[in-house]
């Protein structure tokens, strides 16, 4: 069966919710899906796209825990697939409160626009360094 095998390479210092997010971003890419939801209907109704969906995503039990902690979060991504004109979405969060937004387009505000007094910078959270291997 065809397939794809993810290589990972995430930062260690990221917060739970932005590992969630990465991890998604990568799935979302290597499934050829715009959404989560999208995927999750793959996942339902094309087995043999979700066995190899499953066998390429190859996540440990911790991180899988994480991104279902995080689906209310992933569900709200966004990215483009092929060419079909969508509003790319992903996530912007602070360094210091660990508030965070969905963020369309642009860049991330340069300091933390959720908490009053805090002076934390605004990272906007993309795709991790990884590879896609396609399997035969």
């Amino acid at each position: 069966m065809p397939g794809f095998s993810i290589q990972w390479a995430l930062e260690d210092l990221l917060s739970d919710r932005a590992r969630a997010v990465q991890h998604a971003l990568v799935i979302l890419q290597a499934s050829k899906t715009a959404t989560w939801d999208e995927l999750a209907e793959v996942m339902r109704t094309d087995p043999e796209r979700a066995t190899s969906i499953r066998l390429g995503v190859n996540l440990p039990l911790e991180d899988l825990e994480n991104l279902d902690a995080h689906e209310q979060t992933v569900r709200g991504l966004r990215r483009e697939v092929g060419s079909r004109p969508s509003v790319i979405t992903t996530v912007a969060e602070c360094a210091t409160c660990l508030r965070w937004a969905f963020l369309a387009g642009s860049a991330p505000p340069k300091s933390c626009p959720w908490t009053i007094d805090c002076k934390g910078t605004v990272t906007k959270i993309g795709p991790p360094d990884h590879t896609l291997l396609a399997r035969s």
